[in-house]
């Protein structure tokens, strides 16, 4: 890969834990991840930490990098993007990115198609909010992550914590535990060491678009 060869740019190292990013922290560098999962938060006013995605190794270059964004804001950090586990980065300076992608056009359409993505799920997290729909945003959260694995359609572990995905939805952990009962008692999930099975995926997805409520 042509960018790893660019002047400055090294392999290191996080462990779990560790911030790879700071919040309120000019960025001087970005990181390609090969290696491991990392998750970005935003820590309220009030102290609450909000999640909004976890970053996963990926053959797409945009797709593998944390904090490509910020560049082209006023470049300070308005999230902490911390390491869920060992992570294996490339360490690059922002120059360095910014002289090597300026003429390369495919990948300049990537970042932005990056942008609007996750401007379109913020919206979409706050509209939820607003209109007192969190338990279909549960849903989708659910189906968009969930992958076909030994006869089950099981979510990654990742979005399976009922803590994490309070933190995701942005909502209490009681809210996020009353929901999930409400769909194990319909059978439309099953929640098991691996993660949570769906059982029943039409009603899930009737669910996420919101043709249907759930009492909780």
């Amino acid at each position: 890969m042509d960018l790893l060869k660019q002047p400055g740019v090294i392999l290191c190292e996080f462990k779990k834990g560790d911030y790879i990013i700071r919040q309120g922290e000019e960025v001087e560098f970005l990181y390609l991840l090969v290696r491991g999962t990392c998750h970005r938060a935003t820590i309220t006013e009030k102290g609450d930490e909000i999640i909004f995605g976890v970053k996963k190794p990926s053959e797409n270059i945009i797709q593998s990098l944390v904090g490509v964004l910020i560049l082209y804001t006023n470049g300070i950090s308005a999230n902490n993007f911390i390491a869920d586990s060992k992570c294996s980065c490339y360490k690059i300076p922002k120059n360095t990115f910014l002289d090597y992608i300026q003429d390369k056009t495919d990948l300049l359409n990537q970042l932005i198609h990056l942008a609007m993505y996750e401007l379109r799920e913020l919206a979409s997290s706050f509209q939820a909010r607003q209109e007192g729909k969190v338990a279909n945003r549960l849903c989708e959260l659910l189906l968009r992550n969930a992958k076909q694995k030994q006869d089950k359609l099981l979510v990654s572990k990742d979005y399976s914590n009922l803590t994490k995905i309070s933190r995701f939805l942005g909502i209490h952990r009681v809210t996020v535990t009353r929901i999930v009962k409400v769909l194990k008692e319909e059978g439309v999930i099953f929640k098991e060491g691996n993660g949570i099975v769906i059982l029943d995926e039409k009603k899930l997805i009737s669910y996420a678009k919101a043709e249907k409520n759930i009492e909780y």
